[in-house]
């Protein structure tokens, strides 16, 4: 991700973000954000990676008191919004920082959560990243948008957030922002090649699952190699 363009981004769209994000998933965001949390075996160190408004970490409040959790963002403006729905929980640390330099001892977390963020990301940076800072038997858990098998059935997608949504969505942001939402949807991977990506890297498949017509795609993996 380039930090420039996405803190500037995120900053820009802070105050309309959630509802933007309720809207264009038909309301099924808490939903799969929930399930993504109930599929994967929480340890006591948490971090939410480009925990944006802190839903994640909201929802892994409502699942017990016991854990350490840790929200890391770009966005300042986003992390304030964050602050605000998560006051007063000292087990709670947000931090501003780059998801590929992120401010953690090796081997120190049991979980990563990545919650339509992955996909922003250059995986060949992002994922040694990830398995520096989780101990071994940890898991990283993905929430994103993924291409459909079928090649027909992208372009007609790509055609309707560019014919469709794209009205819609300069509505509510300007285009830089707007594209930049666009373009991460064409860097979505399909279940193999994410699967591919991890398991080089030293992970295997704790769980996949796709919702959403095969759009939404629910990945936990689990590191096994140092």
């Amino acid at each position: 991700m380039e930090k420039n363009i996405a803190e500037k981004v995120f900053d820009s769209v802070h105050k309309v973000y959630d509802k933007f994000l309720t809207f264009v998933t038909l309301r099924r965001i808490d939903r799969w954000q929930l399930e993504l949390i109930d599929s994967t075996p929480l340890g006591n160190f948490i971090l939410d990676v480009g925990t944006g408004t802190g839903e994640v970490l909201k929802k892994l409040l409502e699942r017990g008191e016991g854990f350490k959790l840790i929200g890391l963002d770009v966005s300042l403006k986003m992390l304030k919004v964050a602050e605000g729905k998560l006051s007063g929980r000292k087990s709670v640390l947000l931090i501003r920082s780059d998801a590929l330099r992120i401010p953690i001892k090796d081997g120190t977390l049991d979980n990563l959560f990545f919650s339509l963020v992955f996909r922003h990301l250059p995986h060949g940076k992002s994922i040694p990243e990830v398995k520096r800072v989780l101990r071994k038997g940890g898991y990283v858990s993905i929430l994103e948008i993924g291409k459909p098998e079928s090649d027909f059935l992208y372009t007609l997608i790509h055609l309707f957030m560019d014919k469709i949504f794209r009205p819609l969505g300069r509505l509510i942001f300007s285009k830089e922002e707007w594209d930049y939402f666009v373009k991460s949807v064409e860097n979505a991977k399909r279940e193999k090649e994410l699967v591919e990506l991890f398991s080089k890297s030293g992970f295997r498949v704790y769980s996949y699952s796709k919702r959403f017509f095969g759009l939404i795609h629910i990945a936990i993996f689990k590191k096994e190699a140092s």
